[in-house]
């Protein structure tokens, strides 16, 4: 059984559209409900500062992967019953 390795970046695009919700939502309630000082801000450039560090590495080495590689997985395993020859 083989699949493109691209099949993986379903389950990896679901996790950043989730976690980019979550994101959105931190953002806001840092900006609505916080107090406005200088930590607030400072905190809030920190949490966004990671985020992008994290997307750019993840990114740059992801990149020269190639993607239409297949992936084959249960290559010795025979589900049909073969004899056995001495």
């Amino acid at each position: 059984m083989a699949f493109p390795l691209f099949y993986i970046l379903f389950p990896v695009a679901l996790f950043a559209v989730i976690y980019a919700v979550f994101i959105l939502m931190d953002v806001y309630h840092l900006i609505s409900f916080a107090e406005v000082h200088f930590m607030s801000f400072f905190m809030t450039f920190i949490f966004l500062a990671g985020i992008v560090y994290i997307s750019f590495w993840t990114w740059t080495l992801a990149q020269p992967i190639d993607w239409n590689e297949p992936v084959t997985i249960f290559q010795s395993i025979s589900f049909s019953p073969e004899p056995e020859t001495f």
